[in-house]
Parts: structure tokens; sequence; C-alpha cells
């Protein structure tokens, strides 16, 4: 499980999730929280599923910004139609933090944060906000 990483210095940098509905074309919010956690040197490596959404707008900034990104694709000739599932539920066992971009709408993205949760992962709720109960 890769949770915590150190920088060059010996500095605690975290590594975070970013899970979220593929219609999101953009995610202020998103973009705003990781130049924050990069601007105090706290982000030392995204996790993502490498989907259209949140997660390509993830992706971009980090390339854009030189932090290392890992995305996991789901392997469907392993775990068939539950594929995503799998993989949103390594991405977030992967995690410290997890930046969730939920439209309001996405099973997907909802499932990962109650994954997540289960886990006892910190989330954060960056664009609609969590269903009653969550």
């Amino acid at each position: 499980m890769q949770v915590g990483l150190f920088d060059e210095a010996g500095r605690s940098a975290w590594t975070v999730a970013v899970v979220g509905s593929r219609s999101l074309a953009t995610c202020p919010a998103l973009i705003a929280r990781l130049e924050a956690m990069h601007a105090t040197q706290q982000l030392g490596l995204v996790v993502s599923g490498g989907a259209a959404g949140a997660d390509a707008l993830a992706a971009a900034w980090c390339r854009a910004n030189g932090v290392p990104l890992l995305e996991l694709r789901p392997n469907y000739a392993a775990h068939g139609a539950g594929a995503p599932h799998v993989r949103n539920a390594e991405i977030v066992h992967r995690a410290a933090l997890v930046l969730v971009c939920w439209d309001g709408v996405s099973r997907g993205t909802l499932s990962a944060a109650r994954t997540a949760a289960r886990l006892g992962r910190r989330c954060e709720w960056l664009a609609a906000p969590p269903p009653r109960g969550n």
C-alpha cells in the first residue's frame, strides 16, 4: 500500500487519489486543491483511473505541473464487468486522501467514495456534495 511518500528533503508527501464522474468537463475545485497541495509540497503522487472527465483533468494537471501520476485502468480480462469497481478499490487503497469529483449521479464515483470510507481514507468532495448518509 502506498499512502505516503517522502521528498528529497525527507518531508512527507501524500499519495492522493482522484476519483470522479466522466461527465465533468471542468472541476475548478479539483484544480485548486491540487495546486494548493503542490504549492505546500504535500503532493507526492496522484493515482487515478485514466477515464474521461475528472480523471483526465487530474492527469492533464499532473503532466503540466510535473507531478507523478499513476493511472490504473480496469482489467476486464481478469474481472469482467466488475473491473471498474475492482480498479476503483485499488485506486483508493493506495491513497491517504481521496478527492471526489462527483456529478451527483455517477454510481462508479459513489462506489469509489464508499470504498474509501470503508478503508478509513479521508475524502474531500469537490463537486457535488456527498449523498445523505455518507
